[in-house]
């Protein structure tokens, strides 16, 4: 499995963005292209993690890159892993409460929006995005109950 993570700022009010929707239509698509992971927004800044196939997840990455509703700020990829580590959420929405359940609210805007790859080094921007998956990952039984 080949994953990737970005993060973006919403080029749309909040009151524009309907979340759960666009989740819904991600979550559709995404199932027929063989891609999971997940949807974050909170103050105007998205973050996603997907994964799948290769070259689907980079061919969709360019899709999300072109779209109009966000500025794609940093775009890492995280190479590939043995499985899926949401293999039951073609896109799942986390809103700010789930965030909380997990304590990720500020690493995740931090680990892409301030680590220059220059200065941190890619590897280490990496590991840190793998952490916070495997940190969302072991709590996906709780969220789903949310």
């Amino acid at each position: 499995m080949f994953a990737l993570a970005y993060a973006s700022y919403s080029t749309l009010d909040s009151n524009e963005l309907d979340l759960e929707s666009l989740a819904s239509h991600a979550s559709t698509k995404n199932a027929t292209l063989g891609i999971t992971g997940y949807l974050c927004y909170d103050h105007g800044v998205f973050f996603q993690y997907l994964e799948g196939e290769r070259q689907a997840v980079l061919d969709l990455m360019e899709v999300i890159a072109q779209d109009s509703r966000h500025d794609l700020v940093n775009k890492v990829e995280l190479g590939e892993h043995e499985k899926r580590v949401f293999p039951d959420w073609s896109m799942r929405y986390l809103n700010r409460s789930d965030l909380r359940c997990v304590d990720l609210e500020n690493v995740l805007e931090h680990s892409l929006f301030h680590m220059d790859p220059k200065l941190y080094g890619q590897e280490n921007i990496v590991a840190l995005i793998k952490a916070l998956v495997a940190n969302i990952a072991a709590r996906q039984s709780h969220l789903n109950e949310v």
